[in-house]
This record gives C-alpha cells, sequence and structure tokens, in this order.
C-alpha cells in the first residue's frame, strides 16, 4: 500500500450535499482539508440533459449507480435482491443535483417523539401497537438548529412565505426569496383543501424563483445564479441553468477557491483506520487507478450516505476488544434502526379539467401538515405520528405511464386509448408517512455479494412494521378525499408504501449505550471521529431530510472548528 505522508487536519468521507458544505466551512477557516467522493465530477452535459430514459427508466446504467447496489429483503432469512438506487448517487455533489428541493425544517415535535409520544400517554390512548420499536428523543431541539436552518437557506437560496403554515416552528428570518409559480395542480389541490378546512401552503424549494446571490452576513462569496426558467425537469434531474440549489456549483467551488481543500474524486474509502488510543488516523482508499492508498488525518468526517456509513465502520473492526464490532460501535447500533417514508400516492383524472403537469415549475409544491407529526387528533387510530400531504410539479410522458386507473391495461390499445386522451389530464397527490425506528430493520455487510472494489455489499433489511402500515392506509384515505374534493371524475389510492429518503443506523442520543453519535455528530466511542447525515437521526418526521442534515452539517463544522487543541 503506498502512503500519503502528509497528515492533513481533516477527511471527509463523501463530498456531496453535506461534504460541500463541511468543506467549505472548514477550509474556509484555514484548516487543511482533503476530500474523498468515490464517484467523477461531472460536467453540465453529465447531470444537465432532460433525459428521461437516461434518469428515470434505466437509472441502473449510469455510471453514478452502477458500481454501488445494496441486497435486499423484508426479514432476516429471506433471499436478498440485488437493487440499484440513485439515492445515494455516487457523484461529486450527491443527490442534490437531482434531488425535488422540498426544504422544510422540521416542526419542534419532532424532536422529542418519546416524550410526546411514549412518556405523554399519547400512545396509548391512540391505541398504538408498538412492540418492537424501538423509540428516543433527539439529543437537542428545534431551537438548537434554527439559527443553522436560516444559514441553509440563506446561503442556498430557498423560496418561500414565512407565516403561511399554522404548524412550522418560529424562525427569525423570513426565506431569503418569494416563492415560485402555481401550477394547475397546485391550485386544485388548494383549492380542495380549503373547501375541507385544511391549510395549505407553498412548501419552501431549493429552487431559486429570481436571480441570487447571498447577501451579509452570509458567504458573499458563492456566486450569483439565475432564476428557475420552469422547464419542468426538476424532479429527478440536473438543473441547466443552475437555479436548483446545489453543493457542485454552491460551496463546492468556494472551498477549492481556499487553497485548502485537496479534493480527490473516483476515490473510493474502503477502511477507517484507528490506533491502539482509540482514535482514528486516517482513512485507506483506492485511488482512480486502483491503488491501495492511505491518508493520515487529526479529524475524520464521514458525510455519504445511510448504507455507506454502516458499512464502512463494520469493515474498519479491529482485531483488539474495543473496535472487535466495528468502529464507534460499543452499543452494538451501527445499521440498527434504519427508516424511511412510506410514500403512497392518491391518483386522479379529470374529463372536463386539463392539467397539463409538464408545465411549469417542478419543484414547486403545495402542502398541508394538518396530518403531519401529532398535529391531529389520534385517539383510537391505532397508530402515533403522520406525514405530510402535497402535490408537485412531474409531468413528462414516462412519470405519467404508472397513472392509470385501476382495471386499465399498462399495454395494448386499451392503454393507448387511455393515454392518449388523459396525460394531460392526470393528477397525483403524494403523502409521506413517517416511519418509526424499528429493532428488526437494519444495514450490515452481505456475506457474499460484493462491488467492483472486490468489498461486501451493503445488505438492508427492512419492511414496515404494525404502526407504518396503519398510517399509510390513513393517509392515503386523506389522500383520496382530498383528490375527490378537486372534481376529478376517477379516483384511486395505492395500498402500500413505497420506502423512500432514508435515515438512520447511527442514531444521535445522550445514552453511549442505545446511540452511536451525540448531539454534534461526534461519536461516542472516538472523539475526532464525526458522522454527518440522516444516518443520525433518531427518528424521522413527514418531511425530507435534506434541510435538517444541511442544518447539522454547519451545527457539526462549527463544533470542529471551536476545538482548536486538535489543529495546533
Amino acid at each position: 500500500m503506498t502512503s500519503t505522508p502528509s497528515i492533513a487536519d481533516v477527511c471527509i468521507v463523501g463530498v456531496g450535499g453535506l461534504g460541500g458544505i463541511i468543506a467549505k466551512e472548514l477550509a474556509s477557516a484555514g484548516l487543511k482539508v482533503v476530500g474523498f467522493e468515490r464517484g467523477p465530477a461531472p460536467k453540465k452535459e453529465d447531470y444537465a440533459p432532460r433525459d428521461s430514459i437516461r434518469f428515470l427508466i434505466r437509472p441502473e446504467q449510469l455510471e453514478w449507480v452502477r458500481h454501488e447496489p445494496t441486497t435486499t429483503r423484508k426479514k432476516i432469512g429471506d433471499k436478498t435482491q440485488l437493487q440499484y438506487r440513485t439515492s445515494p448517487l455516487n457523484v461529486l455533489g450527491g443527490a442534490l443535483l437531482h434531488w425535488t428541493g422540498q426544504s422544510s425544517r422540521y416542526m419542534p415535535d419532532d424532536f422529542k417523539l418519546f416524550t410526546n409520544e411514549i412518556a405523554s400517554g399519547n400512545a396509548d390512548r391512540a391505541n398504538a401497537d408498538l412492540a418492537g420499536y424501538d423509540i428516543i428523543d433527539w439529543p437537542l431541539r428545534y431551537d438548537d438548529l434554527e439559527p443553522y436552518y436560516e444559514r441553509f437557506e440563506w446561503e442556498f437560496g430557498v423560496s418561500g412565505q414565512a407565516g403561511v403554515n399554522p404548524f412550522a416552528g418560529p424562525r427569525k428570518r423570513g426565506f431569503p426569496l418569494p416563492p415560485l409559480r402555481h401550477s394547475a395542480r397546485m391550485k386544485l389541490f388548494a383549492e380542495a383543501c380549503k373547501r375541507l378546512g385544511y391549510h395549505p401552503y407553498d412548501t419552501a424549494a431549493g429552487i431559486l424563483s429570481q436571480p441570487y446571490r447571498p447577501p451579509e452576513p452570509f458567504d458573499t462569496r458563492i456566486p450569483e445564479r439565475p432564476a428557475c426558467v420552469y422547464c419542468g425537469h426538476c424532479n429527478f434531474y440536473g438543473c441547466h441553468v443552475h437555479a436548483k440549489s446545489a453543493t457542485l456549483y454552491v460551496t463546492i467551488p468556494v472551498a477549492l477557491e481556499t487553497g485548502n481543500f485537496d479534493l480527490k474524486t473516483r476515490s473510493k474509502v474502503f477502511r477507517i483506520n484507528s490506533d491502539s488510543a482509540g482514535e482514528v488516523t486516517g482513512v485507506s482508499y483506492f485511488d482512480a487507478d486502483g491503488q491501495a492508498r492511505e491518508q493520515r488525518a487529526r479529524v475524520v468526517i464521514l458525510s455519504a450516505f445511510v448504507f455507506e456509513h454502516a458499512r464502512l465502520l463494520l469493515l474498519s473492526k479491529t482485531d483488539s476488544r474495543r473496535f472487535s464490532k466495528g468502529l464507534a460501535n460499543s452499543s452494538g447500533y451501527v445499521g440498527r434502526n434504519i427508516m424511511a417514508h412510506g410514500d403512497v400516492r392518491a391518483m386522479g383524472v379529470f374529463d372536463d379539467f386539463i392539467i397539463n403537469g409538464f408545465i411549469g415549475p417542478g419543484s414547486a409544491a403545495m402542502r398541508i401538515d394538518d396530518f403531519n407529526g401529532n398535529n391531529f387528533d389520534h385517539a383510537g387510530l391505532g397508530f402515533i405520528r403522520g406525514g405530510t400531504i402535497g402535490t408537485s410539479g412531474d409531468g413528462t410522458p414516462v412519470t405519467r405511464i404508472d397513472v392509470l386507473p385501476p382495471g386499465v391495461r399498462s399495454w395494448g390499445k386499451e392503454f393507448k386509448d387511455f393515454y392518449t386522451r388523459y396525460y394531460t389530464r392526470t393528477m397525483d397527490l403524494n403523502m409521506q408517512p413517517e416511519t418509526l425506528p424499528h429493532k428488526t430493520n437494519r444495514v450490515d455487510v452481505d456475506p457474499r455479494q460484493r462491488d467492483r472494489w472486490g468489498l461486501p455489499l451493503p445488505r438492508v433489511t427492512f419492511e414496515f412494521h404494525r404502526n407504518e402500515v396503519r398510517l399509510q392506509k390513513f393517509m392515503a384515505g386523506v389522500g383520496e378525499k382530498i383528490m375527490r374534493a378537486t372534481g376529478a371524475s376517477k379516483v384511486w389510492t395505492e395500498d402500500k408504501g413505497r420506502p423512500n429518503r432514508w435515515a438512520g443506523g447511527t442514531r444521535m442520543g445522550v445514552d453511549p449505550t442505545n446511540s452511536v453519535v451525540n448531539e454534534f455528530c461526534q461519536s461516542h466511542d472516538i472523539p475526532n471521529l464525526f458522522i454527518v447525515g440522516s444516518s443520525v437521526f433518531p427518528t424521522m418526521a413527514g418531511y425530507p431530510p435534506t434541510a435538517t442534515v444541511a442544518a447539522l452539517s454547519y451545527r457539526t463544522a462549527e463544533y470542529i472548528l471551536r476545538q482548536k487543541q486538535w489543529f495546533a
């Protein structure tokens, strides 16, 4: 193994949405930072083409996807299946290149599920069956993250309107940009919700509604970007004008300009190295030519993805008793309690109204939180918690193919006749019910399947349990009610949730015996090892994790910079 003799101040594993933030913060403060990204550095022609076949139908063929599958099963003992996913997206800048843009802050109550649901008696009043679940509070509060939410919104440019969602947490500053324009489906949804007594609002979006550059006191080195051109290709696609908030062109260039950030793309970290004193000393990695090398560092930060965090910590076990179960795993909680939203849809077609879903702002969304978290009465419902409900732009032909009423074939003349008539007349609502942490849902390493580097693949064991099944059915019913109120001529819903937006596996907590990191994403076991990302979430919420993981990244970087003794 060839070694790099120099010792970096910080080594970052994964330069995606979060690694790009951390690199900017630490390199700007003068620390010498080395960043490892297992994927390439894409050019605009790589990520911006509006190619639905490439990005939606055959994503497993993408260079950023095909080398890093997972194996998946529902239960221990089941046969695993190979699965290719676009989250993680193994490319510089990560999944923020093609994210939808939902930038919602978690609600204050989302951080205290044990206190608010279990200790309060809410679960008992709901008659919820929580056998097998493992629920704890976060070790921090909404107020602890509020200034970092603000920083993300103002540095990346988030469009929205403060004060319109009655369930949102307090904020000290509004959004830097007004909401995106409304589409036909957003108007239909808002009118239907108001008739039903709900509270529709414009979802905050990481898409620029106007040309934008951060003002002081935020980072003015971030270059100005143009506004959204409403091409309709936001969901699943990169932005060809860079109106979408992505670290590839927001924070990573600033980090590189400092001269303190050494970026290594096509470099696969396969081990975190540690010493007899119980600290990490750096990483081992395969470079772009496949050669094994070593990078020493005073601090190591994992900012990759849920599955990779668990795999890398487990693969870095040592012969000594201290790390015999893997790094940062004295609790045995590495890989445990993974979670995902159980997305369900309510769909409708209109005989007398044209939606034209392909027109307008793909990432603009109208949502309600009336059934999110604990915002509604759960007495006797048989479950706790909830999810957000809304609709956003997504109307390209390939994304409408599966919006078929029950009984309509997905092929042949019947399909063609339906599609010809209703392609421009379909609409769907997306419900994002949260999932509670369950002891049987986990990530470990597959004993047989290996990746292109010869490393064991992450093995995902996951299924929805009693609380999720009941919640998903309830949310589908609410979505159907709203869809009927839009005036759709035919309405139907999905029966089962689809896992989406993963979290958990290295959760944060106060107690080192049942968590992996503390409130600053610092390993309980190893003081100079940090893990940043949705893998540290003890519980989920009804919103996507993006704004929250970004806030945690800013907060963690600030904490590391206070540890001046590490870099003396």
